[in-house]
């Protein structure tokens, strides 16, 4: 019976899964195929010192484009990349502004259309809107889970596998075996953890939103890039020293707050976006206007913020980023061998399977209606894909 589950999920979704592993593991590096895409995304790292000069690059953000709408100021994640600025276009749609993060001079402008853009939304949602996109793609997940828990439950002492190097001499259908269960002892692990974050998306989505974090709204008056950029400074210094634990890893330009300043980063958290930790300075009377820690956040809110760090990898820099990236490769690997495998027994002619009376129970978990739903799962992802994607290119511009 759990051979049979395995193989059903794993035949059946090996290509599904494949494309969601692939797409989740290139996107780790997204941002730095944008790098070696985007030349103004370029920072000479032994030009930048120190923290991002937030002061200098709102200036110089501020008089490059004086009147299109900033939205947020974001620090660069390493010392390789500059400062981004997403700036509204009168339709709704957005630039980004790159800026030296300490000199604070602008490098050029480009638009949304991007491989992280791109790479996150194939893997999120398929291309497909989020209210249809995001439940299929996390709904996966569950099968992941009964995925790797037949495989445990099948493959006896499966920790042995971790030493279980592909034999030579034997043929390939033995090679792709072996392959297999070694890539998976690896990749198990990780496979549970994509899983279950994976899971806790589709609850999130179809049951249960964690409740935001509360902003304050302060006097909607509109202001100018220049204005906003001359009360900066001020603003800064007293959100440091009301909130002297705060790293500013992004700043909310005035808008949806009214006239107050965001100031969002890490507070020494553990697991969290920066958007869990802020401080919103009104730049009338520069006064704080509100402030929230991860520290205080309910428990649904805490596993809601863990979610992204643990799932993306993105917690510890490019040594975290570094090992997810690797953990991907695996499962990508797994996925397209067990396909292999399973593709080698069919033409073979193999029907081995356990005791004839549970292959009698669960005959209709067959190989042929395995490969059919891999084929139409995926002519409908590839149809989904080519029916969003003019659309989803179309809006970045």
């Amino acid at each position: 019976m759990w051979f049979r589950i395995h193989s059903f999920i794993g035949l059946g979704l090996s290509l599904v899964f494949a494309f969601i592993f692939l797409t989740g593991t290139l996107a780790v590096f997204s941002s730095e195929i944008d790098w070696l895409l985007t030349p103004e995304s370029r920072v000479t790292p032994s030009s930048v010192t120190g923290e991002t000069d937030w002061v200098a690059v709102a200036r110089s953000a501020a008089e490059y484009e004086p009147s299109l709408a900033f939205e947020t100021i974001e620090a660069p994640s390493s010392p390789i990349f500059a400062a981004e600025i997403f700036m509204v276009r009168p339709d709704g749609g957005l630039r980004v502004l790159y800026v030296h993060p300490t000199t604070g001079e602008v490098q050029g402008e480009g638009t949304m259309l991007s491989a992280r853009a791109l790479l996150r939304q194939a893997h999120r949602n398929w291309l497909l809107p989020d209210h249809v996109g995001i439940p299929l793609v996390t709904l996966t997940s569950l099968f992941l889970l009964g995925s790797l828990t037949s495989a445990m439950i099948v493959y006896k002492r499966w920790w042995r596998g971790f030493l279980a190097w592909p034999r030579r001499g034997r043929g390939s259908r033995a090679f792709w075996g072996d392959l297999h269960r070694l890539a998976g002892a690896w990749g198990l692990f990780f496979g549970f953890v994509f899983a279950l974050t994976g899971a806790w998306y589709l609850v999130e989505q179809v049951a249960a939103p964690a409740p935001a974090f509360e902003t304050p709204f302060v006097d909607d008056v509109k202001l100018t890039n220049r204005e906003v950029a001359r009360a900066l400074p001020e603003a800064l210094a007293l959100a440091r020293r009301e909130y002297p634990a705060l790293l500013v890893r992004q700043i909310g330009w005035p808008g949806p707050a009214g006239s107050a300043l965001g100031f969002y980063g890490q507070d020494g958290t553990i697991l969290v976006r920066p958007r869990a930790n802020a401080i919103f300075i009104d730049i009338f009377g520069n006064k704080v206007a509100g402030r929230h820690s991860a520290r205080d956040a309910s428990v649904h809110q805490r596993i809601s913020e863990a979610a992204d760090p643990i799932h993306m990898g993105n917690f510890a820099g490019y040594w975290s980023k570094t090992l997810w990236f690797l953990a991907g490769a695996l499962l990508t690997l797994v996925a397209m061998s067990g396909a292999v495998i399973y593709a080698k027994r069919a033409a073979a002619g193999d029907k081995s399977a356990p005791s004839a009376g549970p292959r009698r129970r669960w005959a209709w978990l067959s190989l042929r209606k395995g490969i059919g739903l891999s084929l139409f799962m995926l002519a409908m992802l590839l149809v989904a894909a080519g029916l969003q994607l003019p659309g989803l290119i179309a809006l970045m511009r």
